[in-house]
């Protein structure tokens, strides 16, 4: 009787641990959900969940140039990236869904492993576009949190896509959004903390 019921709690084990290693390749399941892969997002200035320098933020200056950023562990199936830096903090007419857009920049080379310092407005050398934010300009725009509303977090999102996207810089971000679904084979998140007394 001991024996089968050990016999019984061990083939349970072995089949928790097999299903665990499955559902390790190729990302994580959580709560019945398929996560993409992680990828793995540096910026030098600042780490992630810290403070970012004046410099790159309006409080230096309103053209303030974009981090210099680094990332790795996508998969070998990326053939290209997109950027969105958010502040997720602000809504925009007061009930709306959407958030304060910063940086949109899309159809970045699947072979990139970052972005330089001070990334310019408009089209780019190896074929990435950059969409309208907030501002209605296209390219970065520093964290500008007003005064006295505390620390706002801005949100790097980095996708890896299987695809590129190939759709014009007059794109919304709500196309943009759409354009990627589907599309999606890793992704990472980097957050820097702003904000103005």
């Amino acid at each position: 009787m001991h024996c089968t019921r050990l016999l019984v709690i061990t083939a349970a084990l072995f089949a928790a641990i097999s299903t665990v290693g499955a559902q390790d390749k190729g990302g994580k399941k959580k709560g019945g959900i398929q996560l993409p892969p992680m990828i793995n997002i540096k910026i030098a200035d600042f780490t992630d969940g810290g403070r970012i320098p004046n410099k790159f933020t309006c409080a230096a200056s309103p053209m303030s140039p974009s981090p210099a950023m680094t990332w790795s562990g996508a998969p070998a199936t990326a053939q290209s990236y997109a950027l969105i830096v958010h502040d997720p903090d602000p809504v925009l007419g007061g009930s709306a869904t959407n958030d304060v857009l910063h940086w949109a920049i899309f159809d970045i080379s699947g072979d990139a492993k970052g972005l330089p310092e001070g990334v310019k407005g408009g089209d780019q050398p190896d074929g990435a576009k950059q969409i309208n934010n907030i501002a209605g300009n296209p390219g970065y725009l520093g964290p500008c949190a007003p005064p006295g509303h505390g620390d706002h977090h801005y949100t790097f999102e980095l996708f890896a896509l299987n695809a590129k996207l190939g759709l014009p810089a007059s794109t919304s971000r709500a196309d943009l959004m759409n354009a990627m679904n589907g599309k999606v084979v890793a992704k990472g998140v980097y957050i820097g903390i702003f904000g103005q007394k």
